[in-house]
């Protein structure tokens, strides 16, 4: 049942991660982990991919950890680990991530959710962080939800286990775009192709950087900025940009007649 956990389709410069477990609501197992480590490596791989969707399917992206499993066996040697390995490869992907979210995003969703560059969520999901209700902690979200929204509402969501509205969640920048849930499919792939539209060495270079400065100190992203800085200076992208503005014709000013 599990063998297929995750999905994965490449479309051009585009791929499409789907987690695939609709039967309980895309919970998280040691399938579904090694389903998507497999999926994310092979995005890595293929240096063509500029834009990555992930999405669930059926009624929910992800509501977590499978409570079913956690019943039954504990939380299974290796799964915690799996699990934010998985999400600091997402994180590290030279492609930009766009989860779309719908139906639940819950615990491990949205840890998914937040290791991705960008959000679009139905207007009638569910959010929430409830890893309190089991005794437990939200996994790295500890770590990504005050890099993401602020110290203080982030302390106020890790602590009391609330839900958030999807209007609030936008409203905190937890969530970059909303959408009517039959509108959700058509603003998810809108979104990429304004991505794939994008320059792309810029991307990356932003992508790394912005990482890298919650992660060192300014002298080091400046060190990294300057080689960043030359790919870009040497990127198709800037000679056309460079092309189009010398080619440009002003408009004569008005009243002159050339003469």
């Amino acid at each position: 049942m599990d063998e297929d956990a995750v999905l994965l389709t490449f479309d051009g410069p585009l791929a499409r991660i789907t987690l695939n477990r609709p039967q309980v609501l895309n919970a998280e197992n040691l399938a579904w982990i090694a389903g998507l480590s497999a999926a994310v490596e092979a995005v890595a791989a293929r240096p063509e991919t500029r834009v990555l969707l992930l999405r669930g399917a059926g009624r929910a992206f992800c509501a977590g950890m499978d409570r079913d499993m956690l019943s039954r066996e504990g939380m299974p040697p290796g799964f915690y680990e799996g699990q934010e390995r998985v999400f600091a490869a997402i994180e590290a992907l030279d492609v930009v991530s766009v989860a779309v979210l719908h139906g639940y995003c819950l615990g491990g969703g949205l840890q998914l959710a937040l290791a991705c560059d960008l959000r679009v969520c139905a207007n009638d999901c569910k959010l929430g962080l409830p890893a309190g209700e089991l005794g437990l902690f939200p996994g790295m979200a500890v770590f990504r939800l005050p890099r993401q929204i602020g110290f203080g509402q982030a302390r106020r969501i890790l602590l009391t286990g609330e839900w958030i509205a999807p209007a609030e969640a936008l409203r905190l920048g937890l969530v970059d775009r909303l959408a009517p849930p039959d509108r959700l499919e058509a603003e998810s792939e809108r979104l990429a192709q304004e991505l794939l539209a994008g320059p792309r060495q810029a991307q990356v270079a932003a992508k790394r950087l912005l990482r890298l400065g919650f992660e060192a100190a300014m002298p080091a992203v400046l060190a990294e900025s300057q080689r960043l800085l030359e790919a870009c200076l040497a990127s198709p992208e800037n000679a056309a940009a460079r092309q189009h503005w010398l080619e440009r014709r002003p408009e004569p000013p008005s009243g002159t007649t050339g003469s």
